[in-house]
């Protein structure tokens, strides 16, 4: 039996699964900020992006598919998100001969306005809120058909003039079974974790501090990816479990309808996504521009994205 019929068989059944799977939150857990995912690209396609892979965000979802850029790579990730968050970042993507690649990536988190009030209610200071994650990812090939792939990820948090650092470590996978077909896999946030000690700042006011400890759970991604139509149509789809969460289900189409414009849409944990990609070269250098506009599942606006990209 052809395999290629199969593979269509399991994108169509993995659609009409979405629906039945029941919605989580994303709070709660110190890697919440992590959870929305970045790159424009990848989000207007449902998050689905662990079985892809193969532009500058890769290294987000599945390090091991680093091996597909070829090609010295610079990105960049701005996300206005409700409440007054934002998230964005600035990675940079290195060839190494033509078997490995290399990125380095800075991650920055936040809330803004937000008001510290004494037991009155009135205002004491300005609390701040950020995130800082500096990630390292590589990607080997070891087989012309399968690479493998490491991730190295230093974590700051800043919260009311308290903080904490962790360090973690993640693996991957992808595969190409078939031409057409890639299979990706990766283990994320082992050993990763915060450590809070509050005495300093709790005895200003005169209170006792404690000290504890925040684990970030193991985080699974499995997903698959198909190109139809003289590689013009991408399909893929992805399971992302968390061991303190359900499983969620990503979905996404890619197609370039156009030489150099892409649409896209996608389903992310219950929510629409919608995208739109624009590529240029401009003598050696290739100019990328993605925008997606994902539904929020916290207020009546939903965020929007933009990526930046450049390969030279």
């Amino acid at each position: 039996m052809s395999k290629k019929p199969i593979v269509i068989m399991f994108l169509i059944l993995t659609l009409f699964y979405l629906p039945a799977i029941a919605e989580t939150g994303d709070g709660g857990y110190p890697d919440a900020f992590l959870q929305p995912g970045f790159g424009a690209r990848a989000l207007g396609m449902g998050g689905a992006f662990v079985g892809v892979a193969d532009d500058a965000t890769g290294g987000f979802f599945n390090p091991a598919g680093l091996t597909q850029v070829t090609r010295r790579t610079f990105g960049a990730f701005y996300r206005k998100m409700t409440l007054d968050r934002r998230l964005s970042y600035i990675i940079y993507n290195q060839p190494i001969r033509d078997e490995a690649t290399i990125a380095l990536s800075w991650i920055n988190a936040g809330v803004g306005n937000v008001m510290g009030r004494d037991t009155d209610g009135h205002i004491t200071e300005e609390i701040s809120n950020y995130q800082n994650a500096v990630q390292l990812f590589y990607g080997r090939k070891i087989l012309d058909q399968l690479s493998l792939g490491l991730g190295i990820e230093y974590i700051q948090y800043n919260l009311a003039n308290l903080n904490s650092y962790g360090l973690g470590f993640g693996f991957s996978v992808m595969g190409r079974p078939i031409p057409k077909l890639r299979l990706g896999g990766a283990v994320e946030h082992l050993g990763m974790k915060y450590s809070w000690t509050s005495g300093e700042y709790w005895k200003r006011y005169g209170f006792m501090g404690s000290s504890i400890k925040e684990e970030f759970p193991l985080n699974l991604r499995l997903g698959a990816s198909y190109l139809l139509l003289k590689d013009k149509i991408l399909f893929s789809s992805e399971i992302d479990k968390s061991e303190k969460q359900k499983e969620k289900i990503h979905f996404g189409v890619e197609g370039w309808a156009l030489k150099n414009v892409a649409g896209r849409i996608g389903y992310d944990r219950g929510s629409l996504t919608l995208g739109l990609g624009l590529r240029q070269k401009i003598r050696s250098i290739i100019l990328g521009f993605d925008y997606a506009f994902v539904a929020s599942r916290v207020a009546d606006d939903g965020d929007h994205l933009i990526s930046l990209q450049f390969e030279f």
